[in-house]
């Protein structure tokens, strides 16, 4: 056949010979069968962004870091360069998860090559060398679908011990190899110890393997696998052969605050003793005051006393003054009150700001006045036409110029 586009750079070279034909196409990738070294593999070629249907992504993403900080705020602000570095990130993972889990002794395809965001791994086969089956395109029996269902468990298990959770582990994401069940298709898996949603992504995955038993054996009770195993990982007691009995009860009552408190006054004695043999005297201050009590804060708290009133509280609140009014006008105003209305503490500021020129302006307006215009006209006169311009008031910027 033609070969893709998105192949052309692995022909070119040389880790692929030969494009056979398309296998399959997902929601995310499109999968060929390929020739390289004269064996058959699969080549996952992933869509784009904008034609995956992949829902719910940051469930996912959550918690996903990079190392380089400038691109880890792209990334978070998702501008056009941190939607590359997070995509190139989605591919990368199935990567990194596959290597994580094949060390960790999942059944996974072994993988090949990844260049330019295409990833050459196993051809799964089944009995006939044709490419596996999907498992939920087959059928089973009652007997024969529990033993698939509890590989599928173990394989879940192991998983988690390994730090992953696949996120989308159902029977169309499960191949019937020669040796078993295969698990495939990881851009989604996440890392328990670091996104939020982890249990809840556990408890999806196993009840999508319930649905898949529930189909061929409907007599099967629905055990809870995952309430149990997730319950284990968090106390650290998970291991890969932990053997699941699947009737996990949640703890139920109240917890016991008493024990716990207990062992605060013994670790507090403890370190009073410390103290003492290093002939350091314990006091209140050298350490924290073992708790004799619980508060109970769903309780209404108490009503607090009243606060003592400020210092200079009790004065008269003062008056505002109205704006717009005459001084003597004012409500309360303490400062004595000039004839022409104006207070002389503002007077006497008036004055101090007042510069050079405008006091030689003053100086001149003390003229009489036939005598200041007959020696002004004749000193503009006399001024040239450089100065005059020097002397005009620049105009303020944004106003408009009259005529």
């Amino acid at each position: 056949m033609k070969t893709p586009e998105s192949l052309a750079s692995l022909v070119d070279y040389g880790i692929v010979q030969e494009v056979v034909r398309p296998l399959m196409s997902g929601k995310e990738a499109q999968i060929y069968v390929v020739l390289a070294g004269g064996e058959e593999y699969v080549a996952k070629v992933y869509k784009e962004a904008s034609e995956r249907t992949f829902k719910h992504r940051t469930e996912y993403t959550e918690g996903r870091r990079t190392r380089n900080s400038r691109d880890q705020r792209a990334v978070s602000k998702r501008t056009r360069h941190g939607r590359k570095v997070d995509e190139a990130a989605w591919r990368n993972t199935e990567v990194d998860m596959i290597h994580r889990l094949r060390e960790a002794g999942v059944r996974v395809p072994e993988p090949i090559h990844f260049v330019d965001g295409v990833l050459v791994m196993e051809l799964v086969k089944d009995a006939h060398g044709d490419p596996a089956p999907r498992l939920g395109d087959l059928s089973f029996g009652a007997s024969e679908a529990y033993d698939v269902y509890q590989k599928l468990i173990q394989e879940v298990v192991r998983m988690l011990c390994a730090g992953v959770i696949h996120g989308d582990l159902s029977d169309f994401n499960v191949l019937m190899g020669t040796d078993g069940p295969v698990l495939i298709d990881f851009p989604q898996a996440v890392d328990p110890a670091h996104n939020q949603n982890a249990r809840k992504l556990l408890l999806r995955d196993v009840e999508n393997l319930n649905r898949f038993l529930a189909r061929f054996s409907p007599d099967q009770p629905a055990r809870a696998y995952a309430q149990e195993m997730w319950s284990l990982y968090e106390s650290a007691r998970l291991t890969p052969e932990s053997e699941l009995r699947g009737d996990y009860r949640a703890p139920e009552g109240k917890a016991d605050t008493g024990e716990v408190l207990a062992l605060i006054d013994d670790a507090h004695l403890e370190e009073q003793g410390r103290r003492r043999a290093r002939g350091v005297e314990p006091s209140a201050t050298n350490g924290p005051k073992p708790i004799r009590e619980v508060v109970d804060f769903t309780k209404e708290a108490s009503p607090q006393p009243a606060a003592e009133p400020r210092r200079g509280a009790g004065r008269p609140a003062r008056p505002k003054r109205a704006r717009g009014r005459a001084a003597d006008e004012r409500v309360g105003a303490k400062t004595p009150v000039a004839t022409d209305g104006v207070a002389p503490k503002k007077r006497r500021r008036r004055r101090r700001r007042k510069s050079a020129s405008e006091a030689g302006a003053e100086a001149t307006a003390r003229k009489p006045r036939s005598e200041t215009s007959t020696t002004d006209a004749k000193a503009r006169s006399d001024e040239p036409t450089a100065a005059k311009r020097r002397r005009r008031r620049p105009r303020r910027p944004g106003s408009r110029k009259t005529t």
